[in-house]
């Protein structure tokens, strides 16, 4: 039986204190006395041991694990094997906020129960080995297993109750996606395949070196199927066909040597086998929005942009891209510079139009792997796959101009410019976007503090 969430807290803190009551004072007193470096050492042959699994090792790096892992682990340690019944509530809270980090990031909960499993076989070594009276070696031992045992367990709970959230937003996200303007995305995409076949045919025919055509997995329909086409049709078995085929053109292509290109007969197959390839493409991605279209739109009823509800299940998945393929992406938050004075001076209506008409120059001016979202209010997120900060910079000033050049009319007498300030922020590596958000935030606030108008880049140190 599933307990609520009251319920549970009042049996875990029952049960807690009940460890602690049983457990003798010297045996408390010997886990509390375990020195820092005896606490270092245990999250050392933690980390040695988790960088060594593939999984684990997706979530964790040695240069996060040394800046900043290390010191919160070994504090987590100490709390839990301290732990009394004055610190107990603040010590539950603290798991709680855990298991929603995990789940925000999207660790695994089995690789929590491996890490877990692994610090008490470290630990249980080192008291076995320091403590001769048995006795004092198994109450100190039931006391730290059991201890760590209720710690990962609440974590466990918020985690579940988490990831159950999360799950249900991702599969809402998969079906927005799958809504939003099938028809248009399908001519869209097809239209991209069509115009990237045109350009390698001019550039076989003009003799372009072939390393300096671009490869079809960079083009415009490569990077949304990677960013987006694969999520929409989730589980479908012509994705996997479409992959095929994309590596295969590519490959296919890299083999043709210069030699080969300058042959006539060469130079046919290449053609005629690429735009068989694409061809095939073609007609599965028509199929698979075909089947699509019997679906009914939904979208944020003044803008028509994703809706922010969907941010976390499309960072969570951008993040795990960019650190599998050690590729950068950029969040930018868009802010309209005084949109209360707009709304108090012209009123409500030119107010939805100021958000409308920069909500559209927003979507227009990316690619269509970006991703635009209404955030809230006057405040919009852009997430730009692949994309350096130079780059990000130049498509945000790019997005400024024609704001600045397209002002609101309230009345045939009179024109509201309209200007953002913008925060930027590179990702860095870090697999929870909240921290990413947060970031790219301070920027914006740094960007309205410097004097609206304005693009500002997040800098480690920065306050908010």
């Amino acid at each position: 039986m599933k307990l609520n969430g009251q319920y549970y807290d009042v049996l875990i803190m029952s049960e807690w204190r009940e460890l602690i009551a049983i457990t003798s004072d010297t045996a408390h007193s010997l886990l509390i006395s375990l020195s820092d470096t005896d606490i270092s050492l245990l999250a050392d042959d933690f980390y040695d041991y988790m960088l060594g699994d593939d999984d684990a090792a997706l979530f964790l790096s040695s240069q996060q694990v040394s800046e900043r892992l290390h010191a919160t682990l070994s504090q987590w340690i100490k709390g839990v094997l301290s732990s009394s019944t004055a610190d107990l509530a603040a010590l539950i809270t603290r798991q709680r906020k855990i298991g929603d980090v995990h789940a925000r990031i999207g660790i695994p909960i089995d690789l929590v129960a491996r890490g877990a499993r692994r610090l008490k076989h470290t630990l249980y070594g080192r008291l076995r080995r320091d403590i001769t009276d048995l006795a004092l070696c198994y109450d100190a031992l039931r006391f730290a297993s059991l201890a760590l045992d209720m710690a990962i367990e609440v974590m466990t709970t918020s985690y579940s109750r988490a990831h159950e959230s999360t799950t249900k937003d991702k599969e809402n996200y998969r079906l927005f996606s799958i809504l939003d303007n099938v028809h248009v995305e399908r001519e869209r995409q097809l239209a991209a395949l069509l115009n990237w076949e045109n350009r390698f045919i001019y550039n076989v025919a003009t003799g372009l070196p072939m390393l300096e055509i671009q490869e079809l997995a960079e083009s415009e329909f490569g990077l949304w199927f990677q960013h987006k086409g694969r999520h929409v049709f989730e589980s479908v078995d012509e994705i996997a066909t479409i992959e095929s085929l994309l590596g295969g053109t590519d490959e296919f292509i890299a083999s043709y040597t210069a030699e080969q290109v300058a042959q006539a007969e060469q130079r046919y197959l290449l053609l005629r086998t690429v735009h068989s390839r694409l061809l095939k493409i073609g007609m599965l991605l028509a199929t698979l929005f075909d089947e699509l279209s019997k679906f009914e739109n939904g979208k944020d009823p003044l803008t028509n942009l994703l809706n922010r509800r969907f941010i976390p299940t499309i960072l969570r998945r951008e993040i795990a891209l960019a650190m599998r393929s050690s590729s950068p992406f950029i969040l930018a938050m868009v802010d309209i510079d005084y949109f209360k004075r707009i709304n108090d001076t012209f009123g409500h209506d030119t107010g939805d139009r100021a958000i409308k008409n920069i909500a559209a120059i927003l979507y227009e001016s990316v690619r269509s792997s970006d991703y635009v979202f209404r955030y809230g209010g006057e405040e919009f997120m852009l997430l730009l796959v692949e994309t350096t900060e130079s780059q990000a910079i130049n498509i945000i000033n790019n997005i400024r101009d024609k704001i600045a050049s397209q002002p609101v009319d309230p009345s045939q007498d009179e024109k509201v410019d309209l200007t953002i300030s913008v925060g930027l922020c590179l990702f860095d590596g870090h697999p929870d976007y909240e921290r990413l958000i947060t970031k790219a935030d301070s920027a914006l606030y740094q960007a309205k503090q410097n004097g609206r108008d304005r693009t500002e880049t997040y800098r480690e140190g920065q306050a908010k």
